[in-house]
């Protein structure tokens, strides 16, 4: 009592909050930025930190408002701990405690600090009018950013002519043309729609395969265009400004990302559509049903069902990250007594499940083999393992019978889980696994409390890029993997030359420019989804909060399940959302006419 009594006399003098404190604050955290930066005590640019920092510090120290302070310090704390696990390892072998301690505070007063000038500036925000909208004007604008879309990613298609294959496509075309027996290792979902499009592309051009590919990757790229064009007719039946539908559209039409990525045989590209759809859809009932919309239009209603089923499909984590929507959803419409689309969300999860059990089963769909989805647990041990830890004779019996021990030291690597997956493929005994998973679970759990450093780092070092923005890592399959499939191949002689050395320094600038590196990065999506989620809650509407659900289980699950640190396509989901995510917050919906 004595201590706040004292604090609250201090801060009421002027030299406190407008020298004392934003001095002590700047040295922190300009002493942060130097450990992290790797500068040296006489570096001249730790003087500019403490310049630059002081008028920074002198602002946010005087705000007052409670609910600004405690959004900022949350999205401040989940900021500051993504920069210390990005750089962890480096910290824990190179660092002191005490530089350790001032790492965590400075960051933690620099993040807070600038989500508190930003929130204040755009908590007043708005991006939409209360002009009436016209539903032929809405037409038009979904097909003219469908039509825009396609035009620019057009020299994209004829450079990758007639697609783009990796070995996973290639595996997945040989299941649809009998080569190859179906497996779930790959989505069958996803490996049906290609053989439908394939077969209808076989039909029309008589047998040719390349235009076959062809016709998959031009209903690709429409069917992608269409759902990101969903967002933006919707942004515009909201009442949103052109220059944000204009922004929105270029933020999908310009990074080579989306246009490579619509020509590219990827279970994750519709993934990533159908997440946006259906995040686009929830967002649609949110809406109408806080603004006095009593029924659900049976539009939304049969669009959140299909996209529902197709997010179980599609991914298996989209199954785990439909059903903490569906937890989610509950909560908030049972309030809002809208029991439809709980209905609606349940019927679509159980056709899902009915679809992955019974209906694969009954086509003779082999299941994916245990390890694939266990590459976490899998990590944790083998860096146990090769940090010395001690395997009791029980627990040395138990994995003997799945995986040769004394390989794993030099098999394992920190940052992608395949080398001990194949480790554990070639003893071939994944069914002892399977039927003694509880065994297994025990022994996971067991060698996490007596080595959870390993466990950590582990853990840190298979999920960094999904959270640190200073990753990079491949992005793109490129050209053609046809074998097994004759007369398969890719034909750059269809675009031109000047085009094909254009496309070049378009698809590769994101590692050679500074700043525009940002639009690529997987960590830098996931702070920009923390920040729009700190702004929502600024703007008292938490229920807005629940369309941010299905991107953040995306991401949740990854950290459970991830076989590689960084890859892009696994998180172009939250690409996909983004422009979404950050909209949400500058909606007036008082503005919105019907």
């Amino acid at each position: 009592m004595k201590i706040t009594e004292s604090y609250k006399k201090l801060k009421n003098k002027p030299f406190f909050t407008d020298y004392f404190l934003p001095v002590l604050c700047s040295l922190i955290t300009g002493t942060a930025f130097s450990i992290f930066l790797g500068l040296g005590t006489e570096n001249f640019f730790t003087a500019i930190f403490l310049v630059l920092l002081c008028p920074l510090y002198k602002h946010t120290l005087t705000v007052c408002d409670k609910k600004l302070i405690l959004v900022s310090s949350v999205c401040g704390f989940l900021l500051m701990m993504f920069t210390i696990m990005g750089k962890l390892r480096i910290f824990w072998e190179n660092c002191t405690v005490n530089q350790n301690i001032i790492l965590m505070i400075g960051f933690f007063l620099f993040y807070c600090s600038c989500l508190m000038w930003i929130y204040q500036k755009i908590r007043n925000t708005e991006w939409n009018t209360d002009k009436a909208r016209s539903k032929k004007k809405s037409r038009l604008i979904f097909w003219g950013s469908c039509g825009i879309m396609l035009l620019m990613w057009f020299p994209y298609f004829i450079y990758m002519f007639p697609g783009i294959m990796t070995t996973d496509s290639n595996w997945q075309l040989q299941q649809t043309i009998g080569i190859e027996p179906y497996s779930n290792h790959h989505p069958i979902a996803h490996t049906l729609i290609i053989k439908l499009f394939y077969s209808i592309g076989l039909f029309l051009f008589k047998g040719n395969v390349n235009l076959a590919v062809a016709t998959y990757s031009v209903c690709q790229a429409i069917l992608l265009s269409m759902a990101f064009a969903y967002l933006i007719m919707t942004l515009y039946e909201f009442g949103f400004r052109k220059p944000v539908l204009i922004a929105v559209l270029l933020s999908y039409a310009l990074p080579s990302y989306h246009a490579l990525y619509s020509i590219t045989m990827w279970k994750d590209v519709w993934f990533g559509g159908v997440v946006l759809a259906l995040s686009t859809t929830l967002w649609r009932i949110v809406v109408h049903s806080r603004t006095g919309e009593k029924k659900m239009r049976i539009s939304e209603f049969t669009m959140f069902f299909i996209f529902g089923v197709g997010m179980c499909l599609l991914r298996s984590n989209g199954l785990y990250a439909f059903v903490i929507l569906l937890l989610f959803m509950t909560v908030y419409f049972i309030r809002k007594k809208n029991f439809a689309i709980i209905a609606n969300a349940v019927i679509a999860l159980a056709v899902a499940l009915v679809v992955k059990g019974p209906v694969y089963n009954a086509m003779g769909v082999t299941p994916g083999d245990a390890i694939e989805s266990l590459s976490i647990p899998a990590q944790h041990i083998s860096s146990a393992i090769r940090d010395g830890a001690k395997l009791t004779e029980e627990q040395t019996a138990l994995l003997s019978e799945i995986v040769d021990i004394s390989a794993i030291p030099d098999r394992y690597a920190p940052h992608i889980s395949d080398s001990i997956k194949n480790l554990v493929r070639e003893t071939d005994n994944q069914e002892y696994l399977t039927e003694h998973k509880f065994e297994f679970l025990k022994l996971w759990i067991d060698l996490g409390i007596k080595n959870p450093v390993s466990y950590i780092f582990a853990q840190v070092e298979q999920t960094y890029g999904y959270y640190y923005p200073d990753v990079q890592y491949w992005l793109y399959g490129l050209g053609i993997i046809g074998y097994g499939i004759d007369g398969l191949s890719h034909q750059p002689e269809v675009c031109p030359e000047f085009l094909r050395n254009l496309i070049d320094k378009c698809k590769d600038a994101y590692g050679k420019y500074p700043y525009l590196g940002l639009f690529w990065s997987i960590g830098m999506a996931t702070w920009m989804i923390v920040f729009s989620a700190g702004a929502v809650l600024l703007k008292k509407r938490k229920s807005d909060l629940l369309i941010f659900v299905p991107v953040i289980g995306v991401l949740f699950t990854l950290m459970i399940a991830t076989p590689v640190f960084a890859e892009f396509r696994y998180a172009y989901s939250s690409f996909t959302t983004l422009p979404l995510l950050f909209t949400i917050p500058f909606l007036n919906e008082e503005k919105i006419k019907y």
